[in-house]
């Protein structure tokens, strides 16, 4: 009976190590993610994504800027005293922008992904303004009509990040974090964007004979705002982007003095008013002066501004559909009355096998089958031994 129990005990071990050959659980293959093969010792490998992905999405943004700071130089000579954020009174910014983006990312750890990206968009500002001067007692004294104008550029983007993960029951939170720069011919330098966002879902499997078959829905929030805080600067003509803004700004001026002076020869304006009107038409006739011999509407000027977001922080929701262990469709979406971000795109995962895995595991395991055939069944200690060494073994 002894030698027929220690007998069985072998055949376990046989049958153990025939099984730990079929489960991803006990083998991990894989090098990456680190610490994987912890993951699959406690049974949850087939929990793990593929280690490499690459991403190809269609991104959509429209944001409502502000414009904060702007300085304006002509051959050198300084404007910011007469055209500046308060005497070009912008009422309204906004830039739109449609791209690729191709973004390659690694699982480093089980709940650490990192991830470059890069993108080329297409895109346009548009931009609104109501030029308005004002006295030293803040009554206006030349206000010209709304312009508006829309400048299209294309630009290129590139950055890194990463995204960290934690799961419970198929429900799952993550927070993601990357930083990007853009170049544009617009502007001289590049400009740093930032990205902070927080998620999460629940994982509903939609297939029983398809275990990798499932949809994951999410929301959260997302933190997005440009990183330098001194601004940006560029060249540009006035006359490319206001081709009548000439003409506008020297009929205004002209018709605001003729107004002003109709005033002043009236019999009945009192000396103090007379006073008023006249020294508003001097600060208009230098204003129109130095802006006409500086041909600043026909030559090229430097400017430096400085934008932020008019809204940081947004509501987004999204889905991951994965259709397999490799490939995965993703779409996430926010919309708000100052911002609007589409994302959609395919995503395809494989792994990098480690070198000589396979064989490593074959060599060790006929070498247990042979000590376990030389076992004597009357050695207990020892055979309790080889089926140790069979189970747990450390692959």
């Amino acid at each position: 009976m002894k030698q027929f129990i220690l007998c069985l005990l072998a055949i376990c071990c046989l049958a153990t190590n025939g099984y730990s050959q079929e489960k991803d659980s006990i083998t991990y293959p894989y090098v990456l993610p680190v610490w994987g093969q912890k993951v699959a010792d406690r049974g949850m490998a087939d929990q793990l994504q593929l280690p490499f992905g690459l991403n190809l999405n269609y991104v959509n943004v429209f944001m409502d800027l502000d414009i904060t700071e702007f300085g304006l130089e002509v051959g050198g000579k300084d404007f910011t005293d007469v055209l500046n954020v308060e005497t070009l009174n912008f009422t309204k910014v906004t830039a739109t922008t449609n791209g690729v983006n191709f973004r390659a990312d690694a699982w480093v750890l089980p709940f650490m992904n990192v991830y470059g990206l890069f993108s080329t968009v297409t895109g346009g500002t548009q931009v609104a303004l109501q030029p308005t001067w004002k006295d030293a007692t803040g009554e206006i004294i030349l206000q010209l009509p709304e312009f508006s104008s829309k400048v299209e550029f294309d630009a290129t983007t590139y950055g890194i990040g990463t995204t960290l993960v934690f799961g419970w029951n198929n429900y799952f939170v993550s927070t993601d974090f990357n930083y990007s720069r853009t170049n544009t011919e617009l502007l001289e330098n590049q400009v740093g964007y930032a990205t902070l966002s927080a998620r999460a879902g629940y994982r509903f499997r939609l297939s029983d004979k398809n275990p990798d078959f499932y949809i994951a829905p999410y929301a959260g929030t997302m933190y997005r705002n440009f990183v330098g805080a001194k601004g940006n600067s560029g060249s540009i003509g006035l006359d490319e982007v206001f081709p009548e803004l000439d003409a506008t700004f020297n009929d205004a001026v002209d018709d605001k003095i003729a107004s002003n002076q109709e005033i002043i020869d009236a019999p009945g304006t009192s000396a103090a008013e007379k006073i008023k009107l006249q020294a508003q038409n001097q600060a208009l006739q230098t204003i129109e002066d130095k802006v006409n011999e500086s041909g600043l509407f026909s030559t090229k000027v430097d400017y430096q501004i400085r934008k932020e977001l008019a809204q940081t922080l947004t509501f987004q929701m999204g889905f991951n559909l994965q259709l397999s262990k490799n490939w995965m469709v993703r779409g996430e979406y926010s919309l708000s009355d100052e911002q609007r971000f589409i994302l959609t795109g395919l995503q395809y995962r494989f792994g990098i096998k480690k070198k000589n895995l396979d064989l490593k595991i074959k060599l060790y395991r006929h070498k247990c089958f042979k000590s376990i055939k030389k076992a004597k069944c009357n050695d207990c200690i020892w055979l309790f031994h080889v089926i140790k060494r069979c189970h747990f073994f450390p692959y």
